[in-house]
């Protein structure tokens, strides 16, 4: 537990938040890849977007484009990108030299990718399309494979290896609607408040007595957590529900209904065998399926240089989904919902009758966010002063995997009034861990903002790096001016790449692209027949930030 005295010289440095690196700025010129060599890049932020279809790109919002070189001798294309927020939905294509497109859809989650088997060589496109993003970081990966992953020989067990995410979204508001197990929660269940006031800190199921089946909870420190799978196989747990309940297997506990759950092992050959593996449990309240006491939820206050227990955690059931990548730099994920969709209406989480499945694909994680039941630890009569929060996956060992040393994860927070401070998050059992790995990117599991160079040399075009400085989030504003003729006239706030479409009725009938400087800019408009049209503009700074369109109707005579 770590509660032997800490030295003060560790705790003066966890005090000190870790300075945010800078945004690269996305790529200028197309990225070149070797085989089996990784390449990391930002993408810039989406200001506002929802383009319906491809064509309106740059029209309705930008849509970030950017040029691979694809080297000859490739088994498969992987491209992908991650976003901090899953409300953020985008459409990744790969466009193939011969204009073939491989679209991955993203909606709900954090990461999606895109895999083309056998690429060509030769000039590719990567375009992200917002299908509804708002104020939305994106970074981006690629990876040209070699060969299939090695994996080992005979009947090895591929095991999965249970990591937590560090808490963060910290917060004392109970979500507005305590039945919050709703698919899907994060746009439609916000922070409950009355008149400008938040009322409360806890459901009333979590306030309930435990005799009731409720939480017992006499205050509510909310947050977001979830499991991420890091190993070399998937986490699989099996459950029959109706022959269990037909055979009467199962017992009530409160609002659950408890059933023995089965841990599914795949070996290196290809077949599988189970083993006894806890419970899982159905929630007569939230209607869907949970593997039991996955996630253990501590707090502890920082008294001096010792860490106290401070007040009751909780364990909290999880049905998981495929909705997050647990380690952005390493290319190990497996292709994501190969054992079902999980968080969907229709899913293994809701649906699941008598051939239940609660699965993690190999290398994906997931979140309960701060609004679900049970995301909160007992915060009690505690007062102001320095905490940590503490995530443990399974604890209690239920579950087989490679290494059971690195199930935790913390959040060092400052609590002042109800206004919590987040100092410092990471993997490991706190901040004073000479083992910790601190998190100090934008998503839940990012260790690094928008990417460091990978420790593997890259090649000489890659963008290097500017720490230290604080990063430009302020997308350029544009105002358009009154035409001259066949002049088009807009001011920018700073130099940017202006993207400018040019459209009759709905069609697109000239793009350019002009270099803009801080200031009033003119674009002769040539080459058009008399009429009316529409003009959209879209600016992008250096930095990456990608404003709103700007539209502005225009004669031409």
């Amino acid at each position: 537990m770590h509660n032997r005295p800490l030295p003060a010289a560790l705790l003066l440095l966890a005090l000190v938040a870790a300075a945010p690196a800078r945004a690269e700025a996305p790529p200028a010129g197309p990225l070149t890849l070797s085989l089996d060599h990784g390449r990391f890049w930002y993408a810039g932020q989406v200001e506002d977007g929802d383009v319906p279809d491809p064509s309106l790109c740059d029209v309705v919002a930008p849509c970030p484009t950017f040029g691979l070189n694809i080297p000859a001798g490739g088994h498969r294309l992987r491209v992908a990108y991650d976003t901090p927020s899953r409300e953020d939905s985008f459409d990744l294509q790969l466009i193939a030299p011969d204009g073939t497109v491989t679209t991955e859809s993203g909606s709900n989650v954090f990461d999606a990718e895109a895999f083309v088997a056998k690429p060509a060589a030769g000039a590719w496109k990567v375009r992200v399309v917002p299908k509804g993003a708002t104020q939305a970081l994106v970074r981006m990966r690629a990876l040209v494979e070699s060969a299939p992953d090695p994996k080992p020989a005979g009947s090895t067990p591929l095991l999965p290896n249970l990591k937590a995410v560090p808490p963060f979204e910290f917060g004392f508001v109970a979500p507005a609607n305590p039945a919050n197990a709703a698919y899907p929660p994060d746009t439609v269940n916000p922070p409950l408040s009355v008149a400008g006031q938040q009322p409360m800190e806890c459901t009333i199921d979590e306030m309930a007595p435990i005799t009731l089946g409720g939480g017992g909870a006499t205050g509510c420190l909310r947050f977001t957590s979830g499991p991420i799978n890091a190993g070399d196989g998937p986490f699989l747990k099996e459950f029959k529900f109706a022959s269990d309940l037909a055979n009467g297997r199962m017992h009530t506990d409160g609002p659950y209904i408890r059933g023995d759950s089965r841990q599914i092992i795949v070996n290196a050959d290809g077949k599988e065998w189970t083993r006894p593996a806890g419970t899982y449990s159905f929630h007569t309240t939230h209607a869907h399926f949970h593997d039991d006491g996955i996630l253990t939820y501590e707090l502890f206050k920082v008294d001096g240089t010792t860490l106290t227990p401070a007040g009751k955690g909780t364990k909290s059931g999880f049905c998981p989904a495929d909705q997050l990548m647990g380690q952005w730099r390493r290319f190990s994920q497996d292709v994501s919902g190969d054992f079902g969709d999980g968080d969907t209406a229709t899913g293994n989480c809701y649906g699941a009758a008598d051939d239940g499945l609660l699965s993690l694909t190999r290398g994906w994680g997931d979140v309960y966010r701060w609004q679900r039941p049970g995301q909160y630890v007992d915060w009690g009569d505690n007062t102001d002063g320095l905490y940590v929060v503490r995530a443990t996956v399974d604890k209690s060992n239920t579950t087989l995997e490679t290494d059971e040393n690195d199930n935790a994860a913390y959040a060092f927070i400052r609590v002042t009034g109800r206004r919590v401070d987040e100092l410092e998050r990471g993997q490991g059992m706190s901040p004073f861990d000479p083992d910790k790995i601190v998190f100090t990117g934008y998503g839940p599991a990012s260790q690094d903002p928008f990417g460091d160079l990978p420790d593997n040399p890259a090649p000489a075009d890659a963008p290097a790096p500017a720490p230290g400085a604080p990063a430009d989030r302020t997308p350029p504003r544009t105002r358009v001016l009154a035409p001259r003729g066949r002049t088009l006239r807009f001011r920018l706030s700073e130099p940017a790449t202006v993207r400018v479409s040019v459209l009759r009725a709905d069609r697109v009938v000239r793009r350019l692209v002009v270099d803009g400087r801080a200031g009033v800019n003119a674009v002769a408009l040539r080459a058009l027949r008399g009429g009316h049209y529409r003009v959209a503009l879209v600016a992008t700074d250096a930095a990456g930030n990608a404003a709103r369109a700007v539209t502005t109707r225009i004669r031409i005579r």
